[in-house]
Parts: structure tokens; C-alpha cells; sequence
């Protein structure tokens, strides 16, 4: 384009050289030079426009694919948001829900800590009442069991007489006569019926002769030697014992033997006899 018009200035020049051969040379310039100022103005508004439209042109493309990327690069960043957004939020409830499942977890432990707790607390309760229930039901039998100690014990007494007196009229019964021993035998019976009476209340005489002294049902009133029975052994009964069911109603009151005498012992015996008779002498 600027070629062209440069041809055109020069054919321009060339002819108003022509024309103008006949003036004054001097004119002639001064008039070319300014007829070419004017050409070169025109042609530079000419080159100035032509560039600014082949500029224009050429930018404007630029500026619609600068626009289409700025408007891509939009919806990228914006898509780009949204997914950070998404991904925000998604990570943002798994967040909330590991907390509310960590709340859930440590409020279930909680109650399953009071639970086992309160159960382990009823089972304690539970056990303790049913001790005290069997402890009670063990003091209520007791006490039922023994609930008759004072009478059965007030009954003994009598017992004591009936066999006083049987053992009384026994030895006599040779020299009594047949209404005495019906009398006898009458006593004996209704000792007898009394004994099995308290028998069914729970109380029993202590065996005592023959039987291996025991502190806790034997009261030793003397303790003898004897040759025929062994040491520890209960020789005589002066007062029957009784038990009521488990429990020494009454101890017996007995003598021990305290087995064969000593050589020194029947020594000394011997001696103090001797000497007793000779000062009775």
C-alpha cells in the first residue's frame, strides 16, 4: 500500500515538473517543495489511517480470543471454585459427622459406663438383700428354734425331782407295798410322757458316765483317780445335763477320772493311814 502511493507521488512530481518547465526554476521549486509537503502529509494520513485499520484489524481478533480466554478462564476458575466449594463442604460434613460420631461414641461409652455401673450397683443391692433376707430367716429360726428356752429351761427342775424321787422310792420298792409300786410305776410313766414331750421341743439329756469329759457340756465337780477307769473319763453323774437341740441348755455335773493312782502317791496314802492309826492307838 505505501509503495503505491509513493508511485503516485513520484508520477505526481514528474508531471508538474513537465508543465512547469517554463517558469522561473526557483518557483518552481518552492512550489514542488510545497505541492510534496502536501503529498507527504496526504500520504501520511493516508499511511497513518491504513495502519490504524490494519491495527484494528488485527486486534480485534486478539481482543475476541482475549475475551473467549478471559471468559473460559472465567468458567474455569469459577469451576475451579465450585469444585473447592464441593470439596469444602463434602470434607467440611464428613468433618461434622466424624464429630457427631465421636459425640454419639463417647455419650454411648458414658451410658454404657453408668449402666454397667447401676447394674453392678443393683446386683450389690440384690446380694445384700438376699443376705440379709437368709441372715433374717436364720435369726427368725433361730429364735423360733429357741424360742422355748426359758420354759423348757424352767422344766428342768422338775425333771431333777422326778428322777430324785423315782431313784428315792426305787431303793425302797422291796419293802413297799402293791400300791406303793403302782405308785412307782404311775411316777415313772408320767416322767417318761414329760421326757417325750420336751424331746419333741428339742431337748435331750447329755450322755455323761462313760464318755470322754467335755468342758463345754460337762461341769466337773471332782476329779478322782480310779484304776478301773481311764483318765478323762466322766465316772459319775451328780446332776443331768440337757441340750436344746444345738445349744447346752444345762452343763452336766459330773466326776472325772483322773486315772490310776501314782506309786508315790499310794505310798504317801499308806504312810498317812499308818501314822493315823498309830495316833489312834
Amino acid at each position: 500500500m505505501a509503495e503505491v502511493k509513493k508511485i503516485k507521488i513520484e508520477a505526481e512530481v514528474e508531471e508538474s515538473s513537465d508543465n512547469d518547465s517554463a517558469d522561473n526554476k526557483e518557483g518552481q521549486e518552492k512550489t514542488l517543495v510545497t505541492r510534496m509537503r502536501e503529498i507527504a502529509e496526504v500520504a501520511l494520513d493516508t499511511i497513518k489511517s491504513e495502519v490504524k485499520q490494519e491495527i484494528e484489524e488485527r486486534i480485534s481478533p486478539v481482543e475476541e480470543t482475549a475475551t473467549n480466554l478471559t471468559s473460559q478462564v472465567k468458567d474455569e476458575v469459577e469451576a475451579i471454585v465450585q469444585r473447592v466449594r464441593d470439596q469444602y463442604e463434602t470434607e467440611r460434613e464428613e468433618l461434622l459427622q466424624a464429630e457427631i460420631d465421636k459425640e454419639v461414641e463417647t455419650a454411648v461409652q458414658a451410658v454404657h459406663q453408668e449402666y454397667k455401673a447401676e447394674r453392678d450397683r443393683l446386683l450389690r443391692t440384690a446380694a445384700e438383700a438376699e443376705n440379709t433376707k437368709k441372715r433374717l430367716q436364720t435369726d427368725y429360726q433361730r429364735q423360733l428354734k429357741f424360742a422355748n428356752e426359758g420354759i423348757l429351761e424352767g422344766m428342768v427342775p422338775v425333771l431333777d425331782s422326778l428322777e430324785a424321787a423315782i431313784k428315792s422310792v426305787t431303793e425302797k420298792v422291796e419293802e413297799s407295798t402293791p400300791a406303793f409300786t403302782t405308785f412307782n410305776e404311775g411316777v415313772q410313766l408320767v416322767h417318761k410322757q414329760l421326757l417325750d414331750a420336751l424331746k419333741t421341743h428339742g431337748l435331750a439329756p447329755i450322755v455323761a458316765v462313760g464318755e470322754t469329759f467335755d468342758p463345754n457340756q460337762h461341769e466337773a465337780l471332782l476329779v478322782t483317780p480310779s484304776d478301773d477307769v481311764p483318765d478323762g473319763k466322766v465316772i459319775e453323774e451328780f446332776r443331768r445335763g440337757y441340750m436344746l437341740h444345738t445349744r447346752v441348755l444345762r452343763a452336766s455335773q459330773v466326776v472325772v477320772s483322773q486315772g490310776p493312782a501314782k506309786e508315790e502317791e499310794t505310798s504317801n496314802d499308806t504312810a498317812d493311814d499308818t501314822e493315823e492309826t498309830d495316833a489312834a492307838e
